[in-house]
């Protein structure tokens, strides 16, 4: 094949979706940069998964270059992980780059471009990385082309190369030399360039080669993590951008986290960023409309399990996913476990969104909170085949809180779940509009006065704001005069709705 022809990429994006797929649990294993959550090879095929699809709808007759487009672009609107943000921009280069007629020489070009790209897409470059390898692979791909090789013999020898110096790359970098494992980022795009240089092959049908690839658990690390504690990714649309808003948005997510990665194309950006206050980073992404957005704990993501398989040491694993409206309550649902969507006033949540949401818990069941965040229309549209979901009629924010407090205790379980509804359905609520120690107490004691089949236990207390000097100390002094066998839990604040909303359960 002298030139890349539209059939060729499409087969480019399968077979890199197939070889990923094969290899994802391989690269989990050696993930210990930038965060050591095991889940690189995962992210990056959840993240090409959204390209093949994109590809998929591409009709037949289109040139290479609008396929390729198509790949880079659902695989930056999928894109999962700061390796995943990469890859999307990587492809996304390419793409972007490429002529209508693209031989050896061309297809080098585009790959430095697409290298480039994927390091103006983070904020702090790392050597030893990722990054490293596409400028290796790019060094290559030139000198081949240069020495006249046709399309296949010069992306063979980019990616031989690349095997060869990926050893050498990796222990460039401190964390992976202490550890002694390759780069998972780096070995997760040499994978797919390799896709690439088969696929312009006379090889049918196309076939990723893995065994340089470590077994599985061959280099499992228990590296630390570090940064922040929470991962949060969003789309932002600037269809009529008043600034660079690549570049603001780097520096935005830089002063509130690190491992930023920040891609675009077509109007669309999609960020990352690690952070202990995700509602920051949420708020500095307010440049377009905002959407997708979804934080989840570092410690959690993918404990034990895959997203995909949602299988642990054979034993089936629940998730949780929750919805709000308060950008302030995502780290509290997050902490708990949940994979948050959050919404932001410019956009709704679309059943899409929670698919993806539920997708990310790694979970065969999925107990869905839908809160403040999602409407029930969206909430029933959701489909998520090979996923048995579990929707809570928690429809506000007091009844999601209330039934993550369930789940939390007795565990994200068919008895949490059972657990959770039977709290719901004991759920007593007074919303108080303006709060003072007397008009708190006085609603409480209505609330425990009530006639109830049972005894209440819990008063769950959701603050729209900051309390006021004494109020939630005042709360629970009264509880303790006057109601002994009632325990206040108190969130927030969640910055909207009424001054204080009291559940009784």
């Amino acid at each position: 094949m002298d030139q890349l022809e539209a059939v060729a990429v499409r087969d480019w994006a399968h077979a890199a979706r197939s070889a990923l797929d094969e290899a994802r649990d391989r690269i989990d294993a050696v993930n210990v940069f930038p965060v050591a959550d095991s889940d690189t090879g995962t992210n990056v095929l959840l993240t090409v998964i959204g390209g093949v699809d994109a590809v998929g709808l591409v009709p037949q007759g289109a040139t290479p270059a609008e396929v390729a487009r198509a790949f880079g672009r659902g695989a930056l609107l999928a894109a999962r992980g700061n390796s995943g943000v990469i890859v999307s921009q990587y492809l996304t280069g390419f793409a972007r780059s490429l002529p209508a007629q693209a031989g050896a020489r061309e297809v080098a070009h585009c790959l430095a471009v697409a290298g480039r790209a994927a390091r103006e897409a983070t904020v702090e470059p790392q050597e030893g990385t990722v990054l490293t390898l596409a400028d290796v692979v790019s060094s290559a791909a030139a000198t081949a082309a240069d020495a006249g090789a046709d399309l296949p013999t010069m992306l063979a020898e980019a990616v031989a190369e690349a095997l060869r110096a990926l050893g050498r790359i990796s222990a460039a970098h401190p964390v992976l030399r202490a550890a002694h494992v390759l780069d998972a980022g780096a070995c997760a795009l040499l994978v797919v360039l390799d896709a690439l240089a088969r696929a312009v092959s006379d090889e049918r049908p196309v076939q990723v080669p893995l065994d340089w690839l470590p077994t599985r658990g061959a280099h499992h690390t228990s590296a630390e993590l570090t940064g922040g504690a929470f991962e949060v990714m969003l789309l932002v649309s600037d269809e009529h951008p008043v600034t660079d808003t690549g570049a603001e948005l780097r520096r935005r997510m830089g002063d509130v986290g690190d491992s930023v990665a920040v891609v675009g194309g077509d109007g669309w950006w999609h960020v990352h960023v690690h952070t202990d206050d995700p509602a920051a980073a949420i708020a500095g992404a307010e440049l377009g409309r905002r959407e997708q957005v979804l934080v989840r704990l570092l410690a959690g993501a993918h404990a034990g399990g895959s997203a995909l398989t949602g299988r642990a040491d054979g034993l089936e694993r629940w998730g949780v996913v929750a919805c709000t409206a308060a950008p302030d309550l995502a780290a509290w649902y997050a902490s708990s476990g949940a994979v948050v969507l959050v919404r932001c006033p410019e956009a709704p949540v679309r059943s899409v969104h929670l698919e993806r949401a539920v997708t990310d818990t790694g979970a065969t069941h999925v107990v869905l909170l839908p809160g403040s965040g999602a409407t029930p229309d969206e909430v029933a549209a959701l489909a998520a085949p090979g996923t048995v979901i579990e929707r809570l009629g928690a429809t506000d924010e007091l009844r999601a809180v209330v039934a993550s407090l369930a789940l939390a205790g007795a565990g994200p379980t068919a008895q949490g779940c059972a657990a959770a509804r039977a709290a719901l359905a004991r759920l007593d609520v007074h919303a108080v509009e303006v709060a003072s120690t007397r008009t708190v107490s006085d609603a409480v004691d209505a609330l425990v006065g009530a006639p109830r089949p049972v005894p209440a236990e819990s008063l769950t207390v959701l603050l729209q704001g900051a309390p006021g000097d004494g109020l939630v100390d005042g709360l629970v002094d009264h509880l303790a005069a006057h109601h002994p066998g009632v325990e206040a839990t108190v969130v927030g604040p969640t910055g909207r709705g009424p001054a204080l909303v009291l559940g009784l359960d």
